[in-house]
């Protein structure tokens, strides 16, 4: 890979995400494990546990706190899957702005939403995504959009996206999710749970390195070369006063993130002399 900073900032996002939303899982199952050491009490919440930050916003009894939290995931879910995508959908237009600010597409289609930045990137790098990851980016796009402005009901844009499915496709998401959204049906309701969070975190991260890899081929070797040096200029401002020590700081930069280009030392130098 080509880890310029952009998508080393965005795999830190992701794997925060990651580590969030598990934990939030784990949590909710943890506490309400704890709840069951206090079960039967008809005191609340906050005068068991007065310590606990927030705890006067979940003013319950035990029982009725301990139901809440074992009902915890499809809510997470519901929060998790949208985050992931819209970390991703943010990753692509980066991508496609790297693009433009290089003269090979439009600035406009930078602003697409995600729908269209996928086959904006396809059309301009000549990268063509995986066929099997673009069904399920869709069917998890269609499965997000009918849970936030749909209130969770499954339309029939996303049963026919989900009829064109083959039957490998629909084996390599049941592998993932352990549940299959085939079986759902126009009218039905969406729960998105650990399952579809796993989904989202693995399809974003096979696109994003398919990106990353179109990129690698479409973008000229000057704009790599102006990427190790902007990188070495955020970290010390300075450093071109010097064009030895600029040189040896880039050529540690490309060596350690852009190691896939194979940036020459001709190239820093030309790109440190034009600042």
């Amino acid at each position: 890979m080509a880890r310029f900073r952009a998508f080393r900032e965005y795999e830190e996002q992701k794997a925060e995400a990651n580590n969030a939303m598990m934990a939030l899982l784990a949590g909710a199952q943890l506490s309400a494990h704890l709840l069951k050491l206090t079960e039967g009490s008809n005191r609340l919440l906050p005068e068991v546990f007065p310590a606990v930050d927030h705890i006067q916003r979940f003013n319950l009894k035990s029982h009725d706190a301990r139901r809440i939290l074992l009902s915890a995931d499809p809510h997470l879910g519901k929060m998790a899957v949208p985050y992931v995508m819209a970390l991703h959908e943010d990753y692509m237009r980066t991508c496609v702005e790297l693009l433009a600010d290089n003269g090979k597409c439009a600035r406009g289609l930078v602003k697409g939403n995600l729908v269209d930045l996928h086959p904006a990137f396809e059309t301009v790098t000549g990268r063509t995504f995986d066929t099997d990851m673009m069904s399920y980016i869709t069917v998890l796009r269609l499965m997000r959009n009918a849970v936030i402005h749909n209130g969770s009901v499954v339309n029939q844009n996303l049963r026919d996206e989900l009829d064109k499915w083959t039957t490998p496709q629909e084996d390599g998401w049941v592998d993932l999710a352990k549940r299959n959204p085939r079986d759902l049906h126009v009218g039905d309701r969406i729960d998105f749970g650990q399952g579809e969070m796993i989904v989202a975190l693995a399809i974003t991260k096979r696109l994003d390195r398919e990106a990353n890899l179109g990129l690698q081929t479409a973008l000229p070797r000057t704009c790599w070369a102006a990427l190790v040096i902007n990188e070495i200029v955020e970290d010390h401002p300075r450093i071109l006063h010097d064009t030895k020590v600029a040189l040896r700081q880039a050529r540690g930069v490309a060596r350690h993130h852009y190691g896939v280009i194979g940036l020459t030392d001709a190239e820093l130098e030309s790109e440190i002399a034009a600042r």
